[in-house]
């Protein structure tokens, strides 16, 4: 009975994870949430002359091979700029070493099947370029189609053009989470917890959360149709919403009583620091004598903000180290001394806490300016780049991995809070939210 219980814990635990790397690449598609460092794009071209037998596959048989060692299917790739130029970047940039020959099998092994369906060859190099990439093992490296690349573009100041939800994938459904205010679906009557059913007479239950995002998301100006239903009831009812610009509220801040500053912060968008000044300038200027910073299911974002934002809480000491084999991804981060807020400081984390987020917790945990209530982060301690490609494609590559001012590594551990408090399943009540509120006006 105890294996069993174990056994349905640690199930639990790698569908729970699996759900949040999906909310934290989503967020990387959906507002530019990719981490940056200063970095040198080097390119390695790999000599393919010679191939070990072995890296051929069985189907049915072996694969005919040339004189030189190379599959018909891998020869069909190395004929291709386009998928010469991703494994020259891979094996340039990956934050680990990686073998040429493994690289291009596992790339010939994902286009088998389209080659034998006569698939034409722009869709074998990029299935190949997608096999050679899934082949890290890494769910924080992909391919970009052009199509998602380019919303990123649009999308990489905060703002986008859509219609105005949040959106989450509970087994076959897409929820809604959140309705933002003065949005085309606030207007519409869009509701927190509507089921997503069909967009523009698609059923979309089993795409993938980023597949539904993109088919809702389109030009300014555009319709899109909504089939929604709203539990308990089981009828979809159509809305048909224009689409317009929408700029992400990423900061809320207010006062709280016994003179605490409240500050939650959803994503590390580009301007996140500036935003984050402003709050603090603002509860300053209103007599704030502690601050409850809230990272609660904030996924991350770009790195840089984040380390910038640690420093106003910083007189000295190291903020982040990352370690990388591309230029300028091996760094030390330090404090530059000047302190825009010194008073107490709680911090609210949750499982849903990755990333940048992560990078500022332990940087100010670490160095002794805070207390850390709620849960253990999610533990993401890579860092990511976008490398972009002639035909308007692009690579997302792990390039470095980073670590805490005390030289740790967070990757699939996370950091464990000061405080531990959970909230209560069912109901509204904010047990860690409260605990944070009570340390900050004792002056923690």
């Amino acid at each position: 009975m105890e294996e069993a219980r174990e056994a349905n814990f640690n199930d639990r635990r790698r569908r729970d994870r699996a759900i949040i790397i999906s909310s934290i690449i989503v967020s990387l598609l959906l507002v530019g949430s990719c981490f940056t460092v200063p970095y040198i794009l080097t390119r390695e071209t790999s000599s393919r002359s010679t191939r070990d037998e072995d890296t051929g596959y069985a189907s049915g048989g072996q694969e005919r091979r040339s004189e030189e060692g190379i599959s018909e299917l891998e020869e069909t790739l190395l004929e291709s700029d386009a998928y010469t130029r991703a494994q020259d970047i891979v094996e340039a940039n990956y934050v680990d070493d990686v073998d040429a020959d493994y690289l291009l099998g596992s790339a010939a092994r994902g286009i088998r099947r389209l080659s034998g369906e006569g698939a034409d060859e722009s869709a074998l190099v990029e299935r190949g370029i997608t096999a050679m990439i899934d082949s890290l093992d890494d769910p924080f490296s992909s391919f970009m189609s052009a199509d998602e690349l380019a919303m990123l573009d649009t999308q990489l100041s905060g703002r986008l053009s859509g219609v105005g939800i949040a959106l989450e994938k509970v087994k076959s459904e897409i929820r809604v989470t959140r309705v933002l205010e003065g949005t085309p679906a606030q207007e519409a009557g869009l509701q927190e917890g509507d089921i997503v059913k069909e967009v523009d007479g698609q059923e979309i239950g089993a795409m993938e959360l980023e597949e539904a995002v993109f088919l809702i998301r389109g030009p300014e100006g555009t319709t899109v149709r909504l089939g929604i239903v709203r539990p308990p009831s089981l009828e979809v009812t159509y809305y048909d919403i224009v689409r317009r610009e929408i700029e992400i509220p990423v900061i809320e801040s207010e006062m709280k009583e016994g003179d605490v500053g409240y500050l939650r912060l959803t994503d590390w968008t580009e301007d996140a620091q500036e935003k984050i000044a402003q709050a603090l300038s603002e509860m300053t200027s209103r007599g704030a004598k502690s601050l409850v910073m809230d990272l609660r299911s904030n996924p991350g974002g770009y790195m840089d903000p984040a380390i910038k934002a640690a420093d106003m809480f910083l007189r000295d000491g190291v903020i982040v180290s990352s370690r990388g084999r591309v230029g300028g991804a091996t760094r030390d981060y330090r404090a530059d001394g000047e302190v825009e807020w010194d008073l107490p400081v709680v911090l609210l984390i949750n499982r849903g806490t990755a990333s940048s987020s992560e990078i500022f917790s332990a940087a100010l945990r670490e160095n002794g300016r805070c207390v850390l209530v709620g849960e253990t982060t999610f533990g993401k301690g890579s860092i990511q780049k976008i490398f972009r490609q002639d035909d308007g494609t692009g690579l997302r590559l792990t390039i470095a991995r980073y670590y805490t001012p005390s030289g740790s590594s967070i990757d699939d551990e996370g950091i464990s809070p000061d405080v531990a408090v959970k909230n209560p399943v069912v109901g509204d009540e904010d047990l860690q939210l409260e605990k944070a509120l009570e340390l900050a006006r004792e002056g923690v």
